[in-house]
C-alpha cells in the first residue's frame, strides 16, 4: 500500500511541476481609485506566452470593488485605465462589478515584457466608503493569471520593498489539473487497493 501511495504521489507531483509562464503584480501605496494609485501587472513569461486573463480575489480579506454609487458602497470610482502597454484589455461593466470581491479582466494581446495598470475603488465590507484600501491592506488577496498555452498560475499579495508600492504578488504557484492518464491510473490503483482489502478481509 505504501508503494502504491508513493507511486501515485510521484506521478501527481511530476504532473504538477511542468514548466509554465510566470507573471507578477504590484499595488501602488495609497488607495486604488484612480489610474495613478492603482494595480499594476507584468507579464514575465520567459516562454513568450501571452496572458489571456487575470482574476483578482479580495474575498479572503473581506473587501469588494466599489465601482458605482450604489450599495454596498455609495461613494465610488469606476474602473479606470492607467498608462499601460497596448494589451487589448476588456473590462467588465461597472454595474456588474460593483459589490463583488472578484474582478476578471481579459486580454487579447498581453505579450511577454508588457505591463498593465488600472484603478478602481476598493473598500472593506466592514467599512464601506471609509477611505478605500491602501496598498498594504491587500495582504492576503490573491490573483490568478491564465496564459495562452492554457496554463494557470496564482499568488497571494504580500509586503514589498519596492519604493512607492504597498504590496506585490508573484504568480508562481501552478494550478494543476492531472493528465487524463494520471487520473485513470489513480482510479485503477484505488480499485486494485479496494479489491486487495476485500480479499484480505475474506
Amino acid at each position: 500500500m505504501k508503494k502504491i501511495i508513493g507511486l501515485l504521489s510521484t506521478l501527481l507531483l511530476s504532473a504538477a511541476v511542468q514548466a509554465t509562464p510566470i507573471s507578477s503584480g504590484l499595488i501602488i501605496e495609497g488607495t486604488t481609485f484612480g489610474s495613478n494609485n492603482a494595480f499594476q501587472f507584468f507579464n514575465n513569461s520567459t516562454d513568450g506566452e501571452q496572458i489571456t486573463s487575470i482574476t483578482w480575489d479580495l474575498t479572503s480579506i473581506g473587501a469588494f470593488f466599489d465601482s458605482t454609487d450604489t450599495s454596498p458602497g455609495n461613494s465610488s470610482s469606476p474602473i479606470t485605465l492607467g498608462s499601460s502597454s497596448s494589451v487589448g484589455h476588456v473590462f467588465p461593466t461597472n454595474d456588474a462589478l460593483n459589490g463583488s470581491g472578484i474582478l476578471t479582466i481579459s486580454f487579447s494581446d498581453f505579450d511577454a515584457g508588457e505591463f498593465f495598470r488600472f484603478g478602481v475603488d476598493t473598500d472593506f465590507l466592514s467599512a464601506p466608503d471609509a477611505v478605500g484600501l491602501n496598498g498594504n491592506q491587500f495582504f492576503g488577496a490573491t490573483a490568478l493569471a491564465i496564459f495562452s498555452d492554457g496554463s494557470q498560475r496564482f499568488g497571494t499579495y504580500a509586503p514589498t520593498n519596492v519604493v512607492g508600492f504597498g504590496s506585490e504578488v508573484s504568480i508562481v504557484d501552478a494550478v494543476t489539473v492531472p493528465e487524463p492518464a494520471t487520473v485513470l491510473l489513480l482510479g485503477l490503483s484505488l480499485c486494485g487497493l479496494g479489491v486487495s482489502r476485500k480479499k484480505k478481509n475474506a
